[in-house]
């Protein structure tokens, strides 16, 4: 069993997991939400037709979320979590473009764009700390 110091960094993993998640539930259960949205602008880019990249991405989140979360209680082999860490970080950074900058640029205004942005900023920088810290 891992042994880990009940911190700031703990508390940021265990919640960030929880979130991560959640959020697969809901893309995968098609929930209008803020994930939701973000697999929507990442459908526009692909064409609308395709529907896997969501569900791809949901399945990613789920299991994120429960990587997290389990690396607290038990320990993981440090080069596999950096390897799946490092990974999820990337399919973060590349949704954030996507989504954001490639297909929905400041829409519909400069103030809802960079308020729907910066969650999602805080979740990728949350990840690297937790990469990092671990």
């Amino acid at each position: 069993m891992a042994r880990r110091q009940l911190d700031a960094v703990y508390f940021l993993q265990f919640f960030l997991g929880i979130s991560l998640f959640v959020f697969g539930i809901m893309a995968l259960n098609g929930y209008n939400s803020t994930g939701q949205e973000v697999m929507r602008g990442l459908n526009k880019v692909f064409g609308k037709s395709n529907n896997l990249f969501p569900i791809i991405f949901g399945i990613v989140q789920l299991a994120a979320g429960a990587l997290l979360i389990v690396k607290l209680f038990i320990d993981i082999d440090s080069g596999i979590f950096r390897i799946i860490h490092l990974a999820i970080c990337i399919l973060w950074a590349i949704s954030i473009v996507m989504n954001f900058f490639v297909s929905n640029l400041m829409e519909p205004d400069l103030i809802r764009w960079l308020g729907a942005l910066a969650p999602q900023l805080v979740i990728l920088l949350s990840l690297w700390i937790v990469g990092e810290e671990r």
